[in-house]
């Protein structure tokens, strides 16, 4: 009787942790089930640019997308900036947390980030390796209807689609670091899904 009730128990707060996992804006936004995703994105206008003389990005495009072959909402970003012969591909993989935007040293990673949680993302740095090109955070609104992605200038990133070139430092300019974008229809996305970051 005893040993039944102990694996109830068990059993009890391993569905409570799995619910209180699965309840945060991420996992509300894009579901923890196989191929869910959202796309976001922003196109900068001249108007823009001009006002912001120092800014080299043109468009961006994000997508998170639970796979669960990785267990985890993987997120692939876009950069097409001026002046570059290829947009820049960002690919890496995301988690909820209550400290987003602290490093090992329980320090702030970007200054900037003033969310107490959000997204913790960590780019690949290349295909088959687990090494880390980097960690960001990302301010991932309540309603899911937009985010704000904030990167480092030196995050790993592939100029073009072909991966088998690897990453480089992606050298983004200091007007080049924080983008606000707005959900819109997942198809926009889907090409830029195909990207895989590591294998």
């Amino acid at each position: 009787m005893i040993a039944r009730a102990a694996v109830a128990v068990t059993c009890a707060l391993a569905a409570s942790s799995t619910a209180l996992a699965a309840d945060n804006p991420l996992s509300r936004a894009i579901p923890m089930v196989d191929g869910a995703s959202a796309c976001f994105a922003r196109n900068y206008d001249a108007a823009h640019l001009k006002q912001h003389a120092l800014q080299k990005t043109q468009a961006v495009l994000l997508s998170l997308r639970f796979e669960e072959d990785a267990g985890n909402h993987i997120i692939r970003v876009m950069l097409r900036e001026k002046n570059r012969p290829a947009p820049l591909y960002i690919v890496g993989v995301c988690g909820w947390s209550d400290k987003a935007n602290l490093g090992v040293d329980n320090k702030p990673l970007i200054a900037a980030f003033k969310a107490t949680s959000g997204l913790d993302c960590h780019a690949y740095a290349g295909l088959r390796t687990d090494e880390e090109g980097g960690d960001f955070p990302v301010d991932f609104a309540e309603d899911g209807k937009s985010l704000t992605l904030y990167v480092f200038d030196q995050v790993a990133a592939w100029l073009g689609t072909n991966q088998r070139k690897g990453t480089v430092g992606a050298n983004l300019g200091v007007d080049d670091l924080i983008f606000r974008l707005d959900r819109v229809d997942a198809v926009a996305c889907r090409a830029l899904e195909r990207l895989q970051g590591k294998q």
